[in-house]
C-alpha cells in the first residue's frame, strides 16, 4: 500500500481529535498507509521543522499544506498552548484580535498593528520555502505534492503547486475550512496527483 506523509497546517491537521465529520486527510488515510503530522495553526517554520522530524525515506509520497507568511513562530500559543487541535499554533493577527480584550494578548496585538512588516514576513517565509525545497530535494523531489489554500502570488514558487484558493472561496466549511463537497474535491484531486507519481 502507497506511503503517504502528510504535513502541513490546519488545512492538513486532522480535526477529528476536536470535531465530528470528516475531512480530505481523513479520506486520503482512509485509502492510504498515511501518517499525518500537520497542526493547526503553524507557521511555515514549524512545517519545515515537521519535515525534519521524520525520515522522508520511508514514504512514497509527500503532501505539504503551506500556509500564510503572516504567522508568527513561537514556542508555546498564549492561549491555544492546551487545545488539542491548535495546541502547536503559531501567532496570526486575525486570531488574536477578536480576542484582544484578554491582557496577555495586547502586547501581540500592538506588534502586529505597530512593528509587523509584511514585506519582512514575506522574505523571511520564502527563505522557509527554500529551505522545504531543500529538505525534500535530498529525498524524494519528485514524490512531493505541493498545496495550499491561501493567496500564493507573492511566494515561493513550488513546481506543480495545487491551490485551493478558490475553491475554499466556494466551499468555505466547518472540516479543514472546506464544506463537505469541497473536502471531497480536494481528496479526488490529490488522489489523481497520486496516482500518477
Amino acid at each position: 500500500m502507497t506511503k503517504i506523509l502528510i504535513c502541513g497546517d490546519s488545512f492538513a491537521a486532522d480535526w477529528t481529535v476536536k470535531y465530528p465529520g470528516q475531512g480530505w486527510p481523513n479520506m486520503i488515510a482512509k485509502q492510504f498507509d498515511t501518517t499525518n503530522i500537520s497542526q493547526a495553526g503553524c507557521s511555515q517554520y514549524k512545517i519545515y521543522l515537521q519535515l525534519k522530524s521524520v525520515n522522508l525515506e520511508e514514504y512514497d509520497v509527500i503532501i505539504i499544506s503551506h500556509t500564510s507568511p503572516n504567522r508568527l513562530y513561537v514556542t508555546e500559543h498564549p492561549i491555544h498552548h492546551s487545545d488539542i487541535l491548535h495546541g502547536n499554533s503559531d501567532l496570526i493577527y486575525t486570531d488574536i484580535i477578536n480576542r484582544d480584550s484578554d491582557a496577555k494578548l495586547k502586547p501581540v496585538v500592538e506588534y502586529f498593528e505597530r512593528y509587523f512588516d509584511l514585506n519582512h514576513a514575506e522574505f523571511t517565509h520564502n527563505l522557509i520555502c527554500k529551505e522545504i525545497e531543500e529538505v525534500v530535494l535530498c529525498y524524494v523531489r519528485h514524490k512531493v505534492i505541493n498545496i495550499t489554500g491561501f493567496d500564493w502570488d507573492r511566494l515561493y514558487k513550488f513546481d506543480g503547486m495545487v491551490s485551493f484558493v478558490e475553491l475554499m472561496r466556494m466551499n468555505r466549511g466547518t472540516m479543514n475550512h472546506f464544506n463537505e463537497a469541497g473536502n471531497r474535491i480536494v481528496f479526488e484531486t490529490l488522489c489523481d496527483r497520486i496516482s500518477k507519481i
